[in-house]
């Protein structure tokens, strides 16, 4: 199993999608709260409306950070033995392949 880091690219696009899910089931539930209370159906929808924005806004924020975070603690990971070494550069296919070749022949690797 190899380690790798989150980019921020990723962390912004996890946030999202589950912000997107987690604010679709706020909305719903403030909306059907109001309704319970017998709230008229513009008021009902301008209170779950704002409780949407300002679910997104705020946990986005907060599971933006807390992605973060979880990337510095160590728990639960396992360290690729080759991870520490510095790449210059992507690998192009023929180097890649050169070195599956290499770990395949030292016995680190069976597969294609």
């Amino acid at each position: 199993m190899a380690t790798y880091k989150e980019t921020h690219y990723r962390s912004i696009l996890k946030a999202i999608s589950f912000r997107f899910v987690a604010s679709l089931t706020t909305v719903v539930i403030i909306f059907i709260l109001a309704r319970s209370l017998k709230l008229d159906m513009s008021v009902s929808l301008k209170l779950s409306g704002l409780a949407g924005v300002a679910d997104v806004v705020s946990k986005l924020i907060l599971y933006y950070f807390h992605e973060r975070i979880w990337g510095w603690i160590g728990i639960g990971q396992k360290k690729h033995p080759l991870s520490s070494l510095p790449v210059n550069r992507s690998l192009d296919e023929k180097n890649l392949q050169i070195i599956k070749d290499k770990l395949k022949e030292l016995g680190y690797i069976s597969e294609d």
